[in-house]
């Protein structure tokens, strides 16, 4: 269980240094003039950042490819997206991770599949799925049956910046 908590602790402390840290070096290598120049995103809603209610933030690496991290109320998630056009505020595909408890509130975590849609101003919704990589002690409190797959849907608002 300590193991379980330390190394999620540790990959979610690396995408965040690599985030803050190494981010405003990454160029793209193509010096295209894109119509909107916000490269990131704040997200905040139901079932977002691993927990009932959360933040995400998003930084676009290059024209269509996105690393987000985020956290909610008991809970941290991490993904990387694929953006339908070259915009911060386009629909998207992701594969995320998402760490539901913490320690002895420790429920599990799934990693999976997810498409994300994105109105022209404020709205998102998502929905996907996630395969269940870690059970932790409150996984039997949480769900009664031996499940394998999760649905994972998210509503909120997003601000681009």
């Amino acid at each position: 269980m300590k193991k379980s908590f330390l190394s999620s602790f540790c990959v979610s402390l690396t995408v965040i240094c690599f985030v803050f840290l190494g981010l405003p070096n990454v160029q793209s290598q193509e010096k295209v003039k894109v119509d909107r120049e916000e490269r990131a995103s704040v997200n905040a809603g139901f079932m977002m950042g691993g927990g009932m209610a959360g933040c995400d933030l998003e930084f676009l690496l290059n024209r269509r490819i996105g690393l987000q991290v985020g956290a909610g109320f008991v809970g941290a998630s991490a993904s990387i997206n694929y953006h339908l056009r070259p915009y911060i505020n386009s629909s998207f595909f992701s594969v995320q991770y998402m760490h539901v408890g913490f320690g002895g509130g420790n429920v599990g975590a799934t990693v999976g599949p997810m498409f994300n849609f994105r109105a022209r101003k404020l709205f998102q919704a998502g929905i996907g799925w996630g395969a269940v990589v870690s059970r932790g002690p409150l996984w039997e409190d949480a769900y009664k049956k031996d499940v394998s797959l999760l649905l994972n849907f998210n509503v909120g608002l997003y601000i681009p910046f």
